[in-house]
């Protein structure tokens, strides 16, 4: 007994997800970009106090972001 509606909901569902993983893919990518960003950004040029706290911050979000993500994963 093959029901269409049951299949169309299945290819809508893996849709989905494979929509969902991309997104998740891109967003760590972006994430470890901004760590790397920051890591090899030289602190002998001209960074002021302002700058660098600003570069500070954003690699403590991208990281404390990707560890939540991978929680998120394992749950």
């Amino acid at each position: 007994m093959d029901n269409p509606s049951y299949y169309y909901y299945e290819k809508k569902q893996r849709e989905q997800y494979k929509k969902k993983s991309m997104l998740i893919r891109k967003i760590n990518v972006w994430l470890r970009g901004e760590i790397s960003d920051v890591r090899s950004n030289d602190h002998d040029d001209d960074v002021d106090s302002r700058e660098l706290g600003i570069l500070d911050g954003r690699y403590e979000c991208a990281e404390s972001l990707l560890k939540q993500i991978k929680e998120w994963g394992n749950e």
